[in-house]
C-alpha cells in the first residue's frame, strides 16, 4: 500500500480510526448500534504502508452501517454532545468533531443511496 492511496482510503466517509470507533461505543447504549461498531472493529483493518510506524491505536475499519443506524448513531452522539457527556478520551475538550464524523458518514451513505435510486 503506498502512502497516497492510504491516506485517501483514510480520507473517506466510511472509514472510522479505531479511536473514534472506542470513544464512540462508551456514548451509545443501544445494543444494536454498539454490536455494529464492535463488529467493525472485529474486522481487518486498512492494510497500512509499509513504512508506517503506527500499531493497532492507529488502525482505520471500513464502516458497514445501514442509513437508518448512522442516522441514529449520529443522533445519540448529538444528544451525549448536547448532554455535555465525555469519554474517557475526550476529557475538557469534549466531543469536538464526532457529531461532525457521524453526519459525513451519514450523508455519504444517503448520497449513495441517491446514486442507487437514480441508476435503478
Amino acid at each position: 500500500m503506498d502512502w497516497d492511496r492510504y491516506k485517501a482510503l483514510c480520507d473517506a466517509p466510511d472509514v472510522c480510526s479505531r479511536w473514534l470507533l472506542e470513544q464512540t461505543l462508551e456514548l451509545v447504549d443501544d445494543p444494536g448500534l454498539a454490536g455494529r461498531l464492535r463488529a467493525a472493529l472485529q474486522t481487518a483493518p486498512l492494510a497500512k504502508p509499509d513504512d508506517h510506524r503506527g500499531g493497532p491505536p492507529t488502525d482505520m475499519f471500513r464502516l458497514q452501517l445501514s442509513s437508518a443506524q448512522a442516522t441514529a448513531l449520529r443522533a445519540r452522539v448529538e444528544r451525549a454532545r448536547a448532554a455535555g457527556a465525555r469519554t474517557s478520551a475526550t476529557g475538557e475538550r469534549g466531543l469536538g468533531g464526532f457529531v461532525e464524523a457521524w453526519r459525513e458518514y451519514e450523508q455519504f451513505l444517503e448520497r449513495r443511496a441517491a446514486a442507487c435510486s437514480a441508476r435503478s
